[in-house]
């Protein structure tokens, strides 16, 4: 008996043994989120703080988005991502400085994005030290080493643009053919010289004449400029200027009796604002801008994932902000700069910054602008190269509605080196 209990133990034990061997391993728990930090210098004081108080919000409710599907898939982990603000006024150089500092000391970022201020000189040397990607605008482009700056792209071609915007409005209005180029002037340069072979590349493609007058930074009263501008025969006026300098001069253009259409390098504001700057919605008409939204565009195919995500941050936005339509010019420069950094990431499975920057040098990442191909011959003296859609809208009564776009395929603009006109 007692040997028969051993034997019918030793096979229960045997039994289990196999059991035990051929059951699966247990699950592993999925591993929890990591943290990526992403940071945005933009104007929140000064004369173009309105730009960044518009932009935030919009970029604020894309990391919401990306986060409340669970994060950011980079190789087998998601991120979530967490984003930080630091003032950079457009004109100060020291503060755009001190908040990359900030941004990179304090809030140890990966990146920092959407920064379209003129301070590159200042602020790409302490990116680069750190290995921080550096996304920031073409304005300061003459300033750029490649061998220096490795870490620095450049996705918002706020210079190359200018140009493709400004023809998409000339040619909404056929009957002009005299366009006036305006901005603030630092310093003594010669605008005209250095631009000459831009305005005759102008013409010969477009048959569209330009003449120029700037203005000293900090100017309000732009009536003696917008009467100079008549004598030299200007039937549209594009402008560099703030949205504040945009009002004034469409609302003393108004009390001069002209009704040129004004155009902005820069997307309108809220026309309620607009209007505000402009006094009246009479000398608001026919201001023109940026109208970059992914769900208007007319020449530029976006990825399907990049217009559902366009759709849902209008949503939200909307919802959040009472039926309002996000800024345009977030689409511009927000949402899409930071977009640009994160398919960095994702398309190289890693958030090294070398890796990032091997796949963005001569990459092409999908955005909510279309398709950017960062390679060429020539720009900045490294591969970079990109498209942007240079649509423009109209203000019509109280509204802004679509005008036009004339995109932009490549930042090495056919009709001029402007890198070389940048560089003098």
């Amino acid at each position: 008996m007692k040997r028969k209990f051993i034997y019918i133990a030793l096979v229960v034990v045997l039994v289990l043994s196999i059991i035990t061997s051929c059951a699966a391993p247990a699950a592993k728990a999925p591993a929890p989120p990591k943290i990526l930090k992403i940071g945005s210098i933009m104007p929140f004081s000064g004369p173009a703080s309105m730009w960044g108080e518009s932009i935030k919000p919009v970029m604020e409710i894309y990391r919401d988005l990306i986060n409340a599907d669970g994060g950011w898939q980079v190789g087998d982990d998601k991120y979530i991502i967490e984003l930080y603000f630091a003032d950079g006024p457009i004109f100060s150089v020291q503060a755009d400085a001190a908040a990359a500092r900030t941004l990179i000391y304090d809030k140890q970022v990966s990146a920092i994005v959407s920064y379209f201020g003129v301070g590159y000189s200042a602020v790409a040397p302490i990116c680069n030290a750190e290995k921080v990607v550096f996304n920031t605008s073409t304005i300061s482009m003459g300033a750029y080493s490649a061998s220096r700056e490795p870490y620095s792209i450049f996705g918002f071609p706020a210079i190359e643009m200018s140009i493709n915007q400004a023809m998409a409005v000339m040619q909404a209005f056929p009957q002009y053919k005299t366009l006036c180029w305006t901005a603030t002037k630092g310093g003594n340069v010669d605008i005209e010289k250095i631009y000459a072979p831009v305005d005759e590349e102008i013409q010969k493609k477009y048959g569209v004449r330009s003449i120029r007058l700037y203005y000293p930074e900090g100017t309000t009263n732009f009536t003696p400029y917008l009467i100079k501008m008549a004598e030299m025969g200007a039937e549209v006026l594009f402008s560099f200027g703030t949205p504040l300098e945009i009002g004034l001069m469409a609302r003393q253009r108004y009390q001069l009796g002209y009704k040129w259409p004004v155009a902005a390098n820069g997307a309108i504001l809220d026309t309620k604002i607009v209007k505000g700057l402009a006094g009246s919605e009479e000398a608001m008409q026919n201001i023109c801008g940026d109208f970059c939204y992914p769900w208007l565009l007319k020449k530029v195919q976006i990825a399907p994932r990049y217009l559902d995500m366009a759709n849902r941050i209008r949503e939200a936005y909307k919802q959040k902000y009472e039926g309002k339509e996000p800024y345009a010019g977030a689409f511009g420069v927000g949402v899409t700069m930071m977009g640009q950094y994160l398919e960095g990431v994702r398309m190289a499975g890693s958030t090294d910054p070398d890796q990032v920057m091997k796949v963005l040098r001569g990459g092409t990442v999908e955005t909510f602008l279309g398709k950017y191909t960062l390679s060429g011959n020539e720009t900045y003296g490294s591969p970079v190269v990109f498209g942007f859609p240079c649509a423009m809208s109209i203000i019509k009564g109280n509204e802004s509605v679509y005008l036009n776009e004339e995109p932009l395929w490549d930042v090495d603009h056919p009709l001029v080196n402007v890198t070389d006109l940048i560089k003098e």
